[in-house]
């Protein structure tokens, strides 16, 4: 198979080093052209996240210290021979596989590493420097990717504090695009969790922070309305879903406030979520009608139970990645009958040929319509006389004596075949529809 993975991931490498190697999409496409130039691969895809940093390769397993050397010149960085992992052949693609579907991430079952995967693939690719062994294994990364999601749950739970905020939410009102939310605080957390609501769809974002200049600047990031911090109160009974996220001492939202914003809500529900440690909203707000609030302590049971969940889903992941990879390998071992099948074609065509042209001089009155009939069935019978051989060649191919067959075939037909090699083939039998979903 010829193929190579070299990579640097949050396991063995340190975030400086990481972000020493983030590429934009520019650079990683620039630099796959230098490698494709100086080494003569026969492809090349590079994936570069905050958490790895990962190069695809074919015709690269002779030239693999004069790689890492290479690119540890370009990011002059020559420790990252020390932290490299380089992975080989139905490895390497088994490793593409658990990486297309966020099996190797740093959290399990994330979502964005796939649409990062295939931007990088989908750059390669309109560069022209993918070559074609690339496109069989990107193509059936993506569709293992989406078997994985759909066929387990791997992705479906909460596992960080701010996702399973915003999914308890989902819980408590079905439709988040005609809610409002507003978030207190302007740190890490609560723009994550911002960032969670915002792909959800949500109608309105207040936020508001001590620091207003701070409020206004996250505010201004995902086009909502900064709060000064002390309007907070006038302003509470318009969130239904309220996020608090902040280093304060003591309560900030407490219960007579909430009390007065049910009123003004006449019955409509409120969700509180308090991610603040200390905690910022007074649990007593529970005991009123129609409020909900959930702690860091709720929050992080939730999170434990669903990693534990997403572990036992990734089994089924794993196993699923193993039958995609038996059929990916049966599928390579197949195209080495297609020499065979293409000359056993060759062959029945040209005796066709050399015969109609025979019966054509004897019958020089035929008209060209009914000439035109005749060699068309002629095809047809040596499509149907040959549709059989062709699949039982291809499926003779998976044993592990198919040389012999093969070439048993080849005597028999006295052909000629060359040796499978994948720049050689038709691009049918390289080039598939790149899943997008």
């Amino acid at each position: 198979m010829r193929f190579t993975v070299i990579g640097w991931n949050f396991r063995k490498t340190p975030v400086e080093i990481r972000d020493s190697l983030a590429l934009t999409p520019k650079e990683q496409v620039e630099l796959g052209l230098q490698l494709r130039t100086r080494f003569n691969l026969g492809g090349v895809v590079i994936l570069s996240t905050c958490n790895r940093t990962e190069l695809y390769l074919v015709n690269a397993e002779q030239q693999l210290d004069q790689i890492i050397e290479m690119l540890e010149s370009y990011w002059n960085l020559y420790e990252l021979r020390e932290r490299v992992y380089t992975i080989q052949n139905l490895d390497g693609v088994r490793h593409l596989f658990r990486v297309a579907s966020s099996l190797d991430s740093m959290v399990l079952g994330e979502p964005q590493i796939l649409g990062q995967l295939k931007d990088a693939f989908q750059s390669f690719n309109e560069a022209d420097l993918t070559g074609k062994l690339l496109h069989p294994l990107f193509t059936r990364a993506f569709s293992t990717a989406k078997r994985v999601r759909t066929e387990t749950s791997v992705a479906s739970n909460a596992v960080s504090v701010s996702y399973a905020a915003v999914e308890l939410a989902k819980h408590i009102f079905e439709d988040l695009s005609k809610q409002t939310v507003m978030v207190v605080g302007a740190g890490e957390m609560a723009e994550l969790a911002v960032r969670h609501f915002m792909r959800n769809g949500i109608s309105e974002l207040f936020v508001t922070n001590r620091t207003f200049l701070s409020a206004a600047k996250l505010a201004e990031k995902f086009q909502g309305l900064a709060v000064p911090f002390e309007h907070l109160e006038r302003h509470l009974h318009q969130a239904d879903i309220i996020l608090s996220s902040t280093g304060a001492r003591d309560f900030i939202i407490t219960k007579e406030m909430v009390k007065n914003c049910l009123r003004q809500r006449r019955g409509r529900s409120m969700f509180f979520i308090d991610i603040a440690v200390p905690r910022d909203i007074d649990p007593e707000i529970n005991e009123l009608n129609g409020t909900f609030c959930y702690d860091i302590d709720d929050l992080q049971t939730l999170v434990s139970q669903n990693q534990v969940e997403r572990k036992k889903e990734s089994i089924k992941a794993e196993e699923i990645i193993e039958k995609e990879l038996i059929k990916l390998e049966l599928w390579f071992k197949s195209l080495s009958a297609v020499p065979t099948i293409r000359s056993l074609r060759k062959a029945f065509n040209s005796i066709a040929e050399e015969e109609m042209v025979k019966s054509f001089k004897n019958l020089k009155n035929i008209p060209e319509s009914e000439r035109k009939k005749v060699e068309q069935l002629v095809h047809r019978l040596i499509q149907k006389l040959l549709h059989d051989p062709s699949r039982n060649l291809k499926k003779i191919a998976h044993d592990e004596d198919a040389h012999l067959y093969l070439e048993y075939v080849s005597k028999i037909f006295d052909l000629s075949p060359t040796p499978v090699k994948l720049e050689n083939l038709p691009e049918k039998h390289h080039r598939l529809k790149i899943i997008k979903s």
